[in-house]
């Protein structure tokens, strides 16, 4: 005698979906329960779109792209790109000031202007997408890039827009001012090590000068005082190489400089501005709640048919 395993004691495909539509027609008799099931459901699917929209989050996208030749004396694009601007750019007086300006969170503003400085920028992403500085940049190579991608959540979308724009233009204005300065410093260093230099070689060669009329006024110069003027003969092509390399090096920064406050340098520009939602992103999310709803309702249905009381046999 063969005895049955317990895959043979189960129902079968067509068996189960027959038990589906009898759920499905049990449902469907539940006319008043299943009818509320349906307007919850509905009612749930119109609060996520509408959550959709109040948790509008539009992005601003910024090119970040070194210059052809780094300018000496100014530090090297930060790998971390994201934590940088979060830490270095955003901090407590201009994001102060973009809250005041476009009258973020009043209330808690009013009550504690430091909690509205942390919600806001608890409300801020910064990331960054295609980041070629976390490499080295070999020699001969084009210069690297960067997106930066900074996003702003609020239930207004007009003012999601205004402020991650705002957000968007305080990077790029504070990195322009910043290198700007950063660059000037270093020209003024170097034209601050250049006169050093050019006044050690003027006065090494008004010394040697002076100890040259001396040799010659003298019958018989004594042994130190040729030896001094040797040494100091010695010295003046050292100071001539200082001078001309100070000189080049003041030209170079300053030169660099200029280009740096033209924004001739390392570049943050915006390539794409956030922007308000189209129709057509709305219909989609329409089109997507509309569908759920759809495939929603046969399990709807089964869910109130299962819930059903059994029918007693007469």
């Amino acid at each position: 005698m063969t005895s049955s395993s317990w895959l043979d004691q189960e129902p079968t495909a067509w068996a189960a979906l027959a038990q589906i539509g009898k759920l499905i027609a049990s449902g469907f008799e539940r006319r008043a329960i299943l009818v509320a099931a349906t307007l919850v459901y509905a009612a749930a699917l119109a609060v996520g779109v509408a959550w959709s929209r109040s948790a509008y989050e539009p992005e601003c996208v910024l090119r970040v792209v070194e210059g052809e030749r780094e300018t000496p004396g100014l530090p090297p694009p930060r790998r971390q790109l994201a934590e940088y601007v979060r830490r270095a750019v955003f901090t407590s007086a201009p994001l102060g000031e973009v809250l005041e300006r476009h009258g973020l969170y009043p209330n808690l503003a009013r009550s504690d202007p430091r909690a509205a400085l942390d919600a806001f920028r608890e409300d801020i992403q910064v990331d960054v997408r295609q980041n070629y500085f976390i490499e080295e940049r070999p020699a001969g190579t084009p210069p690297r890039s960067a997106r930066l991608v900074i996003r702003y959540r609020n239930a207004d979308p007009e003012v999601a827009v205004a402020v991650t724009r705002a957000l968007g233009e305080l990077v790029a204005k504070h990195e322009l001012t910043a290198r700007g300065d950063e660059a000037r410093r270093a020209a003024e260093h170097a034209r601050a090590r250049a006169e050093l230099a050019r006044e050690a070689l003027t006065e090494r060669r008004v010394e040697l000068a002076a100890m040259g009329v001396e040799l010659e006024h003298e019958r018989t110069p004594s042994p130190r005082t040729r030896v001094a003027y040797i040494g100091l003969l010695g010295s003046l092509p050292a100071l001539e190489r200082r001078e001309e390399t100070s000189e080049h090096e003041e030209a170079t920064l300053a030169l660099d400089a200029s280009l740096e406050q033209r924004g001739a340098g390392r570049s943050f520009e915006i390539v794409s501005d956030p922007s308000l939602p189209s129709g057509s992103a709305l219909r989609r999310r329409l089109a997507l709640a509309g569908g759920a709803f759809v495939l929603g309702l046969p399990l709807l249905a089964v869910a109130v048919g299962a819930f059903a009381p059994k029918r007693r046999s007469s």
